[in-house]
C-alpha cells in the first residue's frame, strides 16, 4: 500500500465513523418527539393523529368512491390492514412508526406519513 492509499483509507473511515454518529444522533433525538401520523388523500389532509396518545386500536375506513382502504391505528404504529386495490402494496407495507416513515396507496391516492416533532392535532377532522 503506498503513502497516499493510507491517507485515503483513513478519510474514508473517518468519514464513516463520523456518518454512523450522525445517523445514531438523529435516531436518538427523534424517538423524544411526538409521532404524528398524517393522512392525506388527493392532497389534502383528512387526519392527523399522535400516536404517542392513542389509549386503544382504532380502524379507520377511508373510502375514494366505491373502493376502500381500512387503516389501524395502535399506540406508536399505523398501518393500511384491508383495500381493494389490485396489487395491495400498500397493505403489504405492514406497520410504519418513525418520522420519515410512509405508506402510500396511489390507486387510491392515500398517503399516510409520519412527522416528528410537536404539531396541533386534530384527531376528529375527516
Amino acid at each position: 500500500m503506498k503513502k497516499g492509499d493510507k491517507i485515503t483509507a483513513i478519510v474514508i473511515a473517518g468519514l464513516v465513523v463520523i456518518s454512523s454518529i450522525g445517523v445514531m444522533a438523529f435516531m436518538y433525538l427523534s424517538k423524544g418527539s411526538h409521532h404524528i401520523a398524517e393522512i392525506k388523500q388527493d392532497g389534502k389532509v383528512i387526519r392527523t393523529i399522535d400516536l404517542d396518545s392513542v389509549a386503544q386500536t382504532e380502524d379507520i375506513r377511508i373510502s375514494y368512491g366505491d373502493e376502500y382502504n381500512i387503516i389501524r391505528v395502535e399506540k406508536g404504529k399505523i398501518r393500511i390492514i384491508d383495500a381493494d386495490c389490485p396489487d395491495k402494496l400498500c397493505v403489504k407495507t405492514g406497520w410504519i412508526k418513525e418520522p420519515g416513515q410512509s405508506v402510500i396507496c396511489l390507486p387510491h391516492k392515500l398517503i399516510i406519513k409520519i412527522q416528528g416533532g410537536s404539531k396541533e392535532i386534530d384527531e376528529n377532522v375527516y
